[in-house]
């Protein structure tokens, strides 16, 4: 047997590379890639024999993808269940949201089935159609936090609005204020100098899923889009205005069109639980006490409304 290994060690181990190269086939196929990509991997797996199998197992597994399912949920389950049924509603609210809502209602038990998301009512909102409307409100409302201010994007570039932001996170983190920033590793462009001097005001800050090879990378796929920012569990930012200069209409020569909604009540504490549930990931920070995240709030004079 081991005289036949010896004679044969070539065509052995040609035999166990298209094994394996069989098996990585059939789960490119049932995950239903788009076509090019997954010609691609079937026709380096089948004429490169062994460097075919190191190209998919570096490029082509979805590792990235794997760990974000496996860690994201480590956010204390204990902390959302209570949250959730805090901001459950009564069965009259329920009733006159059915009424309300009437056919748009079976949205509303969608997204809550898919992703367990709560309808809340006690809010005012803000439509915020421009990027100048929201830095505006939003660098005056860090101004005023007391407590923390949380920030998770995927574009946050220090250019001009970027260093303003930037720079005034750093003054609130030495005079007190805890700041906890999350920025996509592909999106955000951060220099080595600001990153420094966030460190050295205190601003906890990490990047979502870092990369090195951005454009060989077959994770590109799975970035942070978010763009939230919570201040004092009683304020929340949330839409499509990233932090760039590209977001900022110069007088009437540029206008960039887009949303962004400026919450005051309870939905603030949903968005508090994505923003926690994505820093428990990029940063590993175990957080024990929760309740400054979810303040009590005072009942607004909302009326049902989509």
């Amino acid at each position: 047997m081991l005289e036949y290994v010896k004679d044969n060690w070539w065509s052995i181990l040609i035999i166990f590379n298209y094994l394996i190269a069989a098996s990585a086939v059939i789960t490119i196929i049932l995950k239903n890639l788009n076509p090019t990509k997954t010609l691609s991997y079937i026709v380096v797996l089948v004429f490169f024999p062994f460097l075919g199998l190191i190209v998919y197992y570096l490029f082509g597994q979805e590792y990235r993808k794997n760990k974000i399912f496996s860690k994201k949920g480590l956010l204390n389950k204990t902390v959302i269940k209570s949250i959730h049924k805090e901001l459950e509603l009564s069965s009259d609210e329920l009733n006159d949201v059915n009424n309300y809502l009437d056919e748009k209602v079976k949205l509303v038990r969608l997204l809550y089935s898919n992703e367990n998301e709560l309808l809340t009512l006690n809010n005012d909102v803000d439509i915020i159609i421009n990027g100048n409307d929201k830095f505006e409100k939003l660098l005056a409302d860090i101004k005023q936090a007391k407590h923390h201010v949380h920030l998770e994007y995927y574009i946050i570039k220090d250019d001009t609005i970027g260093s303003q932001l930037l720079n005034l996170l750093c003054d609130r983190a030495k005079e007190g204020v805890t700041v906890r920033l999350s920025y996509d590793d592909v999106g955000s462009k951060i220099s080595k100098k600001m990153k420094l001097k966030l460190s050295n005001a205190g601003v906890h800050h990490y990047p979502f899923m870092p990369v090195f090879f951005s454009t060989l990378t077959g994770k590109m796929n799975y970035r942070n889009h978010r763009k939230i920012v919570i201040i004092d569990g009683k304020i929340g930012y949330v839409g499509g205005i990233n932090i760039s200069d590209v977001y900022v209409n110069d007088n009437g020569t540029r206008y960039w069109r887009d949303t962004h909604l400026r919450i005051v009540g309870d939905a603030v504490k949903s968005l508090q639980i994505h923003f926690l549930s994505t820093w428990k990931f990029v940063s590993k920070e175990t957080i024990t006490q929760f309740k400054p995240f979810f303040p009590k709030l005072k009942t607004l004079n909302t009326k049902i409304g989509l």
